[in-house]
């Protein structure tokens, strides 16, 4: 399952380097609130590949793998993939619907809180193991203390949030289907 895992990241990895490679790709992809409510609805997906500059994607990146480091084998392959997927949406149109104010958004902080959310509450759902239940309280500390600024970039602290909310509803809605298929 390793190999699954790492392709996954690399995959994650691979589209957040194209705006790097190619910079006009950011202006297309970004989450821009005038441009998501004119009907540019792939930048609920796509903002969440554009980093404000290759220190903000090192982060991203690092807290990409450290999730899928450590809770990856929680969920298959299919389901981090729906988890992805809600992270991702949640964090987008809730900033929309939530968030008059903001204009911009872009990177993959609130998936990853979202995947971290999700892949430990499936590990704590599944086993009760006090490790899981550990990475959902210090989930919990950070989302209640976030600072304004990381290093020299804003933090857009309700996205950590609402990814986290995100990825809880996605594991709602992936244990309920997996109920429905052993009912059937």
């Amino acid at each position: 399952m390793k190999s699954v895992r790492w392709t996954f990241c690399a995959l994650l990895a691979g589209l957040s380097l194209l705006p790097i490679l190619y910079p006009q790709a950011a202006k297309m992809l970004i989450w821009q609130r005038d441009l998501f409510g004119q009907g540019q609805w792939w930048r609920a997906l796509s903002a969440h590949f554009i980093h404000i500059d290759s220190r903000h994607l090192l982060f991203n990146l690092l807290g990409l793998f450290l999730v899928c480091e450590l809770f990856w084998d929680q969920l298959n392959i299919t389901d981090a993939f729906v988890l992805f997927m809600m992270s991702a949406l949640g964090v987008s149109i809730l900033l929309w619907l939530l968030q008059p104010g903001l204009l911009w958004y872009a990177g993959l902080s609130g998936v990853l809180h979202g995947l971290w959310a999700g892949f430990a509450g499936a590990g704590w759902l599944r086993s009760r193991n006090w490790f899981f239940a550990a990475a959902l309280l210090v989930l919990a500390c950070k989302l209640a203390w976030m600072p304004t600024t990381f290093s020299h970039m804003p933090v857009i602290h309700v996205a950590h949030f609402y990814g986290a909310c995100s990825g809880l509803l996605g594991l709602v809605l992936i244990r309920l289907q997996q109920h429905r298929v052993k009912l059937d």
